[in-house]
C-alpha cells in the first residue's frame, strides 16, 4: 500500500513539475540564504517569494518522501540558472561549498579601505567589490537611496559592523563562473549593509533630517566628515554643531578630514601644500559640503550629525591626544593652537 501510495505522489509531482516545478529563466546564477534554524515551510516560502520555485507543494511533498527535513544546511547556496526543485533541494541540503566568514567593518571605513580589507580576508576581490558598489542597481529597493546623486556610489552607506557571511567556495573550473560567484558574493555583503542601514536608521531619525531641509545623503556626507574629525560621542554632536553653522554662515567647512581623504594620508596636521590641492573634496578651498561622504560612519556620527548641540563655538582643535578644544572665535583658536599644538 505504501508503494503504491509514492508512486502515485511522485506521479502527482512529476505532473505538478511539469507545469510549475521549474524556477524562471534566470540568465545568472542566484544566491539563496538559509538562515540557522529555519524549517522546510520557511524555506520553501522563502524560495517561492524570490522566484526561485514555482510550486511549494511540490517542494515540500519532494523532501517529505527523500526524508530530508533535517538535511538542510544554513548558508549562502548558488541556484543555477534553470534548475530542477530536486536540484535545488540537492544544492539546498549537501552542504558542499558552504561557508561562514565573520567581517568586522570599521566605522569611518570608505569604500576603497572595505574593498582591501575584503581581499586581505580571501572574501571577494578589492576591484570587484568595488565595481558592485559604484554600480549599485537595486537603488529602489530602499528609500534612503532616493535622493543618492546621479553617478554616486554608495559611500557612506555601506554601514560598519560585524557580519557573518554565508558563501560559496568558487566552484568550476571555469574564470568567468568563478567571477559571477564574487560578484554575486559582493552584492550579497552590499545588501546586508544597506538592510542594516536601514533597521539602524529610525523613522523618526528621517523625518527629523526631512524636517531641517536636509537629505540623507547630505546627513551622511557630514556625519563622514565628524566621525573622521573626532572621536568623542559628546564631542560630535558639538562639532557637527560648529560645521552646520560654518555653512549657515557661508564659512568654509575647513575640515582636515576631508583632506586626509584627498592625500590618503592620516594626520591631524595637514600641510600647506597638502590644504591647496586641487579637488572637489577640499574644504579649505571650496564651500559648503564636498561631493559626498569621505567614509562609511557610523551610528553615533549619524546621530550627532542629525541631531547636533547647540554651543557658541566657531573653532576647534583636536590635540595629538585626542582632546578636543574649541574656541568662540578666531582669536581663541589662534590662542589654543599656541597653547596645545606648538
Amino acid at each position: 500500500m505504501k508503494k503504491i501510495l509514492t508512486i502515485l505522489i511522485f506521479f502527482i509531482l512529476f505532473s505538478s513539475w511539469f507545469f510549475f516545478g521549474r524556477v524562471s529563466d534566470n540568465a545568472e546564477n542566484k544566491e539563496f540564504t538559509i538562515n540557522p534554524g529555519e524549517g522546510v515551510n520557511e524555506i520553501s516560502d522563502a524560495l517561492f517569494k524570490d522566484g526561485f520555485i514555482k510550486n511549494k507543494f511540490v517542494f515540500e511533498t519532494y523532501v517529505w518522501l527523500k526524508d530530508l527535513e533535517g538535511k538542510f544546511q544554513a548558508g549562502g547556496h548558488n541556484i543555477q540558472p534553470k534548475m530542477n526543485f530536486w536540484e535545488i533541494v540537492e544544492t539546498l541540503t549537501s552542504g558542499i561549498d558552504v561557508k561562514e566568514t565573520e567581517i568586522k567593518i570599521i566605522e569611518g571605513w570608505s569604500n576603497e579601505e572595505i574593498g582591501a580589507y575584503l581581499e586581505k580576508e580571501g572574501v571577494v576581490s578589492e576591484k570587484i567589490f568595488l565595481e558592485e558598489a559604484e554600480n549599485y542597481k537595486n537603488l529602489t529597493d530602499y528609500d534612503f537611496l532616493k535622493d543618492l546623486p546621479v553617478g554616486a556610489s554608495l559611500e557612506g552607506y555601506l554601514f560598519p559592523d560585524t557580519y557573518r557571511i554565508y558563501k560559496n567556495i568558487p566552484g568550476g573550473d571555469n574564470e568567468e563562473n568563478e567571477e559571477n560567484e564574487e560578484r554575486l558574493l559582493a552584492k550579497h555583503i552590499i545588501d546586508k549593509m544597506l538592510n542594516n542601514f536601514r533597521s539602524k536608521i529610525s523613522e523618526e531619525a528621517q523625518d527629523e533630517i526631512k524636517k531641517q531641509g536636509k537629505t540623507v545623503f547630505e546627513i551622511l556626507t557630514m556625519a563622514s566628515i565628524v566621525e573622521k574629525e573626532v572621536a568623542n560621542k559628546e564631542d560630535r554632536k558639538i562639532v557637527a554643531d560648529i560645521f552646520w553653522r560654518r555653512l549657515k554662515i557661508g564659512m568654509p567647512l575647513q575640515s582636515d578630514a576631508t583632506i586626509n581623504y584627498i592625500t590618503n594620508k592620516n594626520t591631524t596636521r595637514p600641510s600647506l601644500d597638502d590644504l591647496e590641492v586641487d579637488s572637489v573634496y577640499n574644504t579649505y578651498k571650496n564651500g559648503g559640503l564636498p561631493k559626498g561622504p569621505i567614509g562609511n560612519p557610523g551610528l553615533d556620527a549619524i546621530l550627532a550629525t542629525t541631531y547636533p548641540q547647540g554651543n557658541d563655538y566657531l573653532y576647534f582643535l583636536t590635540t595629538d591626544d585626542g582632546v578636543a578644544i574649541y574656541g568662540r572665535n578666531f582669536e581663541e583658536h589662534k590662542a589654543n593652537k599656541a597653547r596645545y599644538l606648538n
